[in-house]
């Protein structure tokens, strides 16, 4: 493998480069394309079945328009590493975005990105997270007493919404300053909002035709009236920070917290506008959500069929917390590799992000393929991360192969990206980490779970994110 001039080619000789319209892919038919053929909200798992098929790059038809699906890891890693300057997303997750005034560093690109870039990356750094520890631990303590309570009565609980409330109350209070305690109120919260708006961003995305438009289902207006909602809290947000830096003016050099940050770059920075801010801050609360919370419940599906994998985490949390019943110190969380590893295999196996879509911004060849500016491409990251030519034993839940001392023999990185990679890796990747090392250890210290689903019932659902069917557990205190 070789670069020349920016693009990836392969040593092998290959007469020409093959573009979209002349890989191969499953039958279409006209107009409708291969869309007859899916199901959107298990949109994944089509893709890897046709890659077995057809190879780690192929073609589909979404109604009219080609893609170029990739599940090839060394093509992955380029695109990532040429953003911004060489490829952006898919111009359509954009236009759907705008259309609900949605603009902020997850869909900016180019140098509007970078500016957002600089400005979200004051409010996440790791200095903030530590400082902010003690809050944080208000919040798991919260969970805790929860999880006990649900053990002292028998009580089978919906886990997963413990987790989605968990992590937008997490958010709340460490980007905005805001004590929201979604865990103790019984509905009617902002979170209810929050589970609205990725299955409709996913379905509009994948639609060839913008429908909604022109007739709005039911579940479009809902959609409609839960983004109302969250705006306008967003609003509030913003009007308490900046009451609060008014009153503080100490906060322009030491901002608390994410809002503070965001509101003083932005007022250092004329092109940013009220609009731009309030977009910033609802990628927040909506990746900071949802994606956190799915990686806590697709854990918990892995390491009830695995009880020794349980026994590892009873076994180092016990040695590093003592008594203490959960982190009491933010430097705890770097004496846990065991439950670090479990997130990793945890984000290998089930990514919450396994579609990434992109489109070249020039002409580009990248390992015997060619990709005109504009075409559509659909990175599949499962395929790789769960193939033996790129990790040992690929299909095993093995949280081990991510410790040092680890015999895996193969171990390939480059088909490992559940925060993406490149200059736009995901800038909340350590405060994702350390709210999953946070709850774990906190409840495997303290309880045991029981699956009351069948691990056979629960299936993967595609809406934006990945995420598992509903499924209930018992909570019980853990005997020592």
């Amino acid at each position: 493998m070789s670069y020349i001039d920016g693009t990836l080619f392969l040593e092998e000789n290959q007469d020409m480069p093959q573009t979209i319209k002349e890989l191969s892919g499953p039958k279409s038919i006209p107009i409708v394309g291969n869309l007859h053929q899916l199901k959107v909200d298990r949109l994944h798992q089509y893709f890897e079945r046709w890659a077995e098929e057809y190879g780690s790059v192929f073609r589909v038809k979404m109604g009219p328009f080609p893609i170029a699906v990739i599940t090839d890891p060394e093509i992955t890693q380029y695109i990532l590493r040429e953003r911004p300057d060489g490829f952006i997303r898919m111009k359509k997750l954009d236009n759907v975005l705008q259309d609900d005034d949605v603009h902020g560093v997850f869909n900016a690109e180019g140098e509007d990105w970078k500016l957002h870039r600089k400005m979200v990356a004051k409010g996440l750094d790791v200095k903030h997270q530590k400082d902010f520890y003690p809050q944080m631990m208000k919040t798991l303590e919260i969970l805790y007493n929860k999880w006990k309570k649900n053990a002292d009565n028998e009580e089978i609980i919906d886990i997963q919404q413990d987790f989605l409330r968990f992590t937008v109350d997490i958010t709340t209070s460490l980007a905005f300053g805001y004590e929201m305690n979604t865990l103790e109120e019984k509905g009617g919260v902002v979170q209810d909002h929050l589970e609205k708006v990725f299955p409709i961003l996913f379905k509009r995305i994948n639609q060839p035709f913008p429908f909604h438009k022109l007739i709005k289902s039911k579940k479009d207006r809902s959609y409609d009236k839960s983004l109302v909602e969250i705006k306008k809290l967003i609003s509030e947000f913003i009007e308490q920070g900046r009451k609060r830096i008014a009153d503080n003016p100490d906060l322009i050099e030491n901002p608390k917290n994410f809002i503070d940050a965001i509101l003083v770059a932005a007022e250092s920075e004329d092109s940013f506008s009220d609009r731009e801010v309030r977009g910033n801050l609802l990628t927040l609360l909506l990746a900071g959500e949802d994606t956190t919370a799915h990686t806590l419940a697709w854990s918990i599906y892995l390491l009830t069929q695995n009880a020794d994998k349980q026994k590892s985490i009873e076994e180092e949390v016990d040695e590093v917390l003592g008594e203490n019943p959960w982190m009491t110190e933010y430097e705890m969380h770097q004496k846990l590799p065991f439950v670090e590893a479990v997130t990793n295999e945890t984000m290998r196996m089930k990514p919450v992000a396994p579609l990434l879509i992109f489109e070249p911004i020039n002409d580009v060849e990248i390992k015997g393929y060619r990709f005109k500016k504009g075409d559509r491409m659909l990175v599949q990251t499962r395929k790789a991360a769960t193939d033996d030519q790129y990790f040992s034993d690929a299909k095993q839940f093995m949280p081990e192969r991510w410790l040092k001392a680890s015999k895996c023999p193969v171990h390939n990185m480059e088909a490992f990206v559940p925060f993406g990679g490149g200059p736009r890796f995901c800038p909340g990747k350590n405060l994702a980490i350390l709210e999953m090392k946070m709850v774990l250890s906190m409840l495997f210290k303290n309880f045991e779970i029981e699956m009351i689903t069948p691990h056979e019932e629960v299936e993967e659902i595609m809406a934006f994110t990945m995420m598992a069917s509903p499924y209930k557990v018992k909570i019980k205190h853990r005997n020592r």
